[in-house]
């Protein structure tokens, strides 16, 4: 590796760092020391491992081989907690904020522990200095990150990292999203940052930002780090070389397609004149718009190739014929009947044409190579008869082999007439198929070269440099073809009303609850006499208990379907294991069934959150473990009650026993609310990745949310023993609680998605499905009525909050903006590099 002067003090060295992933390698070995108080810029083409480099660095991944010091000692971050600890603190390119949280809990996401908040003083006065410091002004700190615009967001996460006080503080490709003041705050803030001792590591694609805050450049070139210059070495003619691997390897501008050949335009959209027979590119970083762009020149007429083969292309349960024939099975019909020797024989006129190696058509799709595989995707898409084909990235993880009979396919399918546009991650797939390239930085597309323009250099240096050749694609390169403006902005405060409410969510059940509780009053006025209290409360307690022990999980962005036999198993260790034994002190029936449900909780989230098992798979199977225990112990209700558990049924001191059941969990719920947990919970069901990143350990507060709803659980099994005085443990009887648990959840205004709600919410949509029941009752009418009105409840309730969501979606769309115009590189362009040159 070309090396100038070795830096005066180095903060972090990295030596010789490897990974890989599977078979494909992104870091061979990479190398390069930050010196103490210096600005260290990182470039490279797509795959050249800077991803790679930062996520192991922030303690994302974790290296193959190597070394990373800081400060002389090895850095092993198995977490992003224990990176910033360490001293180092990422910025990604990605805006992480967690929207529907106020601009401070953004700010200081990830510095407190799980129930102890962290020693930081003066978090108001330092949150409004560094945000004022980067933005010019502070905005409201209450207010909700989502309704801040897309610069203001990226800032607020930037802010994040400084209020860590790193010692290495890591920009990858983070200015993307700022304006061009803010951009400037944010370099001096960069140098107030190294004037006192720190390191900063930059990424970005453009070269005028390289140029005015780098010390110093370290390129990478296919996971190797291949040299590291100086500032004044830093020439962008240089740089281009060394990313490309050198001028000789440069091709040279090949010979200029002839117009004339393509036939009439068959696509127009975008600002795109795509026509028959024409292969168009789309290059760029990663991130800058073209998979966007690809997507939204989907139209009739139209095939689209995903770029992530296995979550979005093959059906991996099923054979490679189905695989193929699912998008035009209509071709393989007869009389309302699937012929599977049609589909065979439409697949084998492709197997040839691709090359497909495959047995049986009948075998797995998963039996094919991953280059096999993609030819069977191709041929599904080809098989709809399309006039343009468009391709995210195919070539995208096949072998050499693959991707020739790929390219061979492509220049067949051109010269046949078919229309291509290809998104590619790979310079020389441009230069080997393309008869003009889009090159696209900042969101949209920053130049066109024609064919007779396409080398490497061009199209790298297209993507770091020079002003857009191309304005009328950029002014509509992201919207969808022929669309008209959106709707945010049109009328992005229609609605309004209803994004200020979203997170009160509760309110809709609270209005619900009140108008049914005045209807049932109406039908039967001894509803709510002091007398009926006692045995409202306690047939309310049981299904509002399981509605709020369900709802911890779903806040985290998980669900927990075995709260009802949970129940149903701690009454029966009550009445068979307790009281069948003489056990009868509430000092240690009380704790045995909140323990019993807390452990069973703990077992759930551990499978979930460290056995990495799926949330429903994991709690459906203690579903059934549960189940079989409690049949097991009481294949009949046992009965059986003490003097206290009979009190609690009806009243304690003249308070309601089932009321004092209910207030347990929200006074525990409310002090929790005063610790970090419950906004941090919130915070992993909003946004996991940025929870993470951020430094939240999210397995410890998902697995403790488990725990809490274990807990409730037991709780109701208490509750459940006081009202019947047994424990049973049929099916018929268990069953419905457990739809009725979720049910609650959600009418009660918790998103399933997790991220917003709360137990008082749970309470609520428990009492409206309890008093549906009870007013239907009182009407005499049958118990299917009682199921479909709360079904249709929740109906509403769901549509309710997704109508919600999607009008503050709306009300706050004008301020997510795309990133701002930016001025152009001072860096003059290189003649011949850009369209029109």
């Amino acid at each position: 590796m070309t090396q100038t002067q070795a830096p005066p003090s180095a903060l972090l060295a990295i030596e010789g760092v490897t990974k890989s992933f599977g078979p494909t390698v992104a870091l061979r070995d990479c190398s390069l020391e930050l010196a103490a108080g210096t600005v260290h810029a990182l470039m490279g083409e797509n795959g050249s491992g800077k991803s790679t480099l930062v996520k192991i660095l922030s303690g994302v991944h974790r290296a193959d081989g190597g070394l990373v010091r800081i400060e002389q000692v090895p850095l092993r971050a198995r977490s992003p907690r224990a990176a910033v600890a360490a001293g180092v603190a990422t910025v990604f390119q990605e805006v992480q904020c967690v929207p529907g949280q106020s601009v401070f809990d953004n700010l200081w996401l990830g510095t407190d522990g799980i129930l102890r908040p962290s020693k930081a003083g003066d978090r108001p006065e330092r949150a409004r200095a560094v945000l004022t410091e980067l933005l010019g002004s502070c905005p409201d700190l209450s207010a909700p990150a989502g309704s801040l615009s897309l610069s203001e967001r990226q800032a607020v996460a930037i802010c994040r990292a400084l209020l860590r006080r790193p010692k290495v503080l890591i920009l990858d490709e983070a200015t993307s999203a700022l304006d061009v003041a803010t951009r400037d705050r944010l370099f001096a803030a960069v140098r107030n940052l190294t004037d006192a001792g720190g390191a900063v590591l930059f990424i970005s694609h453009r070269m005028d930002e390289v140029t005015e805050i780098a010390d110093r450049v370290t390129v990478l070139r296919s996971g190797e780090s291949v040299a590291t210059l100086d500032r004044d070495e830093a020439q962008i003619g240089r740089l281009v070389e060394l990313m490309t691997g050198g001028e000789h390897l440069v091709q040279e501008a090949a010979e200029a397609s002839d117009s004339a050949s393509f036939g009439d335009v068959v696509l127009a959209a975008g600002g795109l004149n795509l026509r028959a027979g024409e292969i168009v590119g789309l290059a760029g970083l990663e991130g800058q718009g073209q998979d966007d762009y690809l997507r939204s020149l989907r139209a009739a007429g139209t095939a689209y190739v995903a770029r992530d083969r296995r979550e979005e292309s093959i059906f991996p349960p099923l054979s490679i014929r189905e695989n193929f024939t699912a998008a035009t099975l209509r071709e393989d019909t007869r009389g309302g009947l699937i012929s599977a020797r049609r589909g065979s024989a439409r697949l084998a006129a492709y197997t040839g044409r691709l090359k497909i190696r495959l047995g049986r058509d009948t075998d797995a799709i998963t039996t094919l190579s991953g280059g096999n595989q993609q030819k069977v995707v191709i041929a599904r898409a080809l098989a709809s008869d399309p006039r343009v084909l468009l391709l995210n990235d195919p070539t995208r993880g096949v072998d050499i082999g693959a991707k020739r009979d790929i390219y061979a396919l492509l220049r067949e399918l051109a010269a046949d007439g078919m229309a291509i546009v290809m998104l590619s991650t790979e310079v020389d797939e441009h230069l080997e198929l393309m008869d003009r390239v889009l090159v696209f930085r900042d969101g949209r597309p920053a130049a066109e070269l024609q064919r007779q323009d396409l080398s490497r250099s061009s199209i790298v240096s297209a993507f770091f440099q020079g002003p857009s050749q191309h304005p009328e694609l950029s002014e509509r390169s992201l919207d969808s073809p022929g669309q008209p403006p959106s709707e945010a902005s049109v009328r992005p405060d229609r609605l309004g009303w209803l994004s200020s409410h979203r997170d009160r969510a509760w309110v809709l059940p609270a209005v619900l609850a009140i108008a049914l509780l005045i209807a049932n009053f109406a039908e039967q006025h001894s509803l709510l006499s002091v007398s009926a209290w006692p045995v409202t409360f306690a047939e309310l307690a049981t299904p509002a208990l399981l509605a709020m022990a369900s709802t911890p999980a779903i806040l985290g962005g998980g669900i927990d379907i075995s709260v009802a036999p949970l129940f149903t198993f701690a009454s029966v260790v009550i009445e068979v294991m307790l009281l069948g034994h003489g056990v009868t002190s509430a000092f240690i029936v009380i704790p045995v069934a909140v323990a019993v449900g807390a452990a069973i909780g703990l077992i759930n989230g551990t499978l979930v959150n460290y056995g990495r098992y799926q949330a429903v798979v994991a709690t459906l199977c203690m579903n059934f473990i549960l189940s079989g225990f409690a049949l097991g112990y009481a294949p009949s209700p046992v009965s059986g009650t003490t003097g206290w558990l009979t009190a609690l049924g009806g009243t304690v001191g003249g308070v309601p026993g089932g009321l004092i059941l209910l207030a347990v969990p929200l006074l525990a719920w409310w002090g929790l609310s005063r610790t970090p947990f419950v906004r941090t919970l919130l915070a992993v069901g909003g946004s996991e990745t940025t929870a993470y990143t951020a430094g939240v350990n999210v397995a410890a507060v998902r697995t403790l949310a488990y725990t809490i709803g274990g807990a409730i659980a037991g709780l109701a099994g208490i509750a459940i023993v006081t009202q019947l005085h047994q424990a049973e443990a049929d099916a018929g009887f268990v069953t419905p609680f457990i739809l009725m648990a979720i049910a609650a959840a959600a009418i009660g205004g918790n998103s399933l998605a997790g991220g917003r709600g709360g137990l008082l919410g749970a309470l609520l949509g428990a009492a409206v499905i309890f008093l549906i029941e009870n007013l239907l009752g009182a009407l005499g009418l049958s118990s299917f009525w009682s199921e479909a009105v709360y079904g249709a409840t929740l109906i509403i309730a769901v549509v309710f909050a997704a109508f919600s969501a999607a009008a503050s979606r709306r009300a706050t769309a004008a301020n997510r903006t795309a990133p701002p115009n930016r001025r152009p590189s001072p860096i003059p362009t290189t003649p011949g590099t850009e369209a029109g040159a």
